[in-house]
């Protein structure tokens, strides 16, 4: 999976495909007892995260996800440091090629590194304003599964 951390958005590549381009079985891919299509790609960019073909899949948790592919819902996997969250949601968006990104919350990111900022750049000779998007917007434009992670632990309240 590509940590994202602090980099300009016009630097990031655009995402492979537009959107998916197939359906796959969830019970095919992934082993749990249900009759779910899920959209995915035929083919994976650079942000696909690698298939490590030995996971295994906590079904409840996997129904979660699949169902936020599969509706284009917001879908939030919770629990203790170190138990897998990332790596589920990675396993599941390298099964269908889903482009996936992780952002790490942590004090090295700011408001204008997620929303945007004003920037001055050079057109036709003439130094204009222009709006930068942060990587919310670039994200929320494209197909890409997010993965937040909040690397604030053992700062004192």
């Amino acid at each position: 999976m590509n940590d994202i951390s602090n980099v300009q958005p016009d630097t990031r590549a655009e995402t492979l495909l537009d959107a998916p381009d197939r359906f796959v079985n969830a019970r095919d891919i992934f082993g749990i007892d249900v009759d779910m299509q899920i959209p995915a790609f035929s083919q994976a960019d650079e942000r696909v995260p690698d298939l490590d073909p030995a996971y295994v899949f906590d079904p409840d948790t996997t129904l979660a996800i699949l169902a936020g592919f599969a509706f284009n819902r917001r879908v939030m996997v919770q629990g203790y440091h170190g138990t897998g969250k990332s790596s589920h949601i990675e396993q599941v968006a390298a099964r269908l090629k889903w482009p996936c990104i992780r952002i790490n919350l942590d004090a090295h990111i700011s408001r204008i590194d997620l929303v945007g900022r004003d920037a001055i750049v050079l057109k036709e000779g003439q130094q204009v304003t222009e709006f930068k998007e942060g990587l919310l917007p670039w994200a929320l434009q494209r197909p890409v599964a997010w993965c937040s992670t909040n690397m604030m632990r053992g700062v004192p309240t």
